[in-house]
């Protein structure tokens, strides 16, 4: 089965969770195109997965765009999204935001692959945002009670296996 596997990335991550997914798609064909540099002929691939980050809770524009610009073909194709944000638990509300419901209703499967908080990956206002929210993370915000109950966003290498396995059971 070919797969193009079409990311769009700011401080790295995205990139890095679409390596790892094609890893684990090791017995497929599988191509890697970052949206806005080399994107693909959908058509030519029996799967289109699509991956993008969060960024202060909307998705990247060129994320938004490619959506929009290949909506029937991702509706009308075996499709599977992939998002990458630091909150975990506002996945369902970013995809529902991020996703048309006709492309997530159709979608081979909609996940969060985990995300980071490590602003040496990001720069501009990007980096200054993520340092603080770390920040906030780590020191419990502006009275510094130290948050016990909090930890950094990690990519969740266990939700890239389920997401692949998923994508060869087609």
């Amino acid at each position: 089965m070919r797969i193009a596997i079409v990311y769009t990335t700011v401080g790295g991550t995205t990139r890095e969770c679409a390596e790892l997914l094609k890893r684990e798609l090791k017995n497929q064909e599988v191509e890697l195109f970052e949206i806005g540099k080399n994107e693909p002929q959908t058509e030519d691939f029996d799967a289109v997965v699509v991956g993008f980050p969060i960024i202060m809770g909307r998705a990247r524009k060129n994320a938004r765009n490619y959506i929009k610009k290949h909506r029937e073909v991702l509706k009308n194709s075996k499709s599977a999204y992939f998002i990458c944000c630091g909150f975990v638990d506002c996945f369902d509300e970013y995809a529902e935001k991020c996703i048309p419901r006709e492309l997530r209703e159709s979608a081979i499967d909609v996940t969060c692959l985990g995300g980071s908080l490590d602003p040496d990956r990001f720069k501009g206002i990007n980096r200054f945002v993520v340092k603080a929210v770390r920040s906030e993370i780590l020191g419990g915000g502006d009275n510094g009670d130290e948050r016990k109950d909090m930890t950094l966003p990690t990519i969740m290498e266990e939700n890239i296996s389920q997401f692949a396995d998923k994508i060869r059971n087609l």
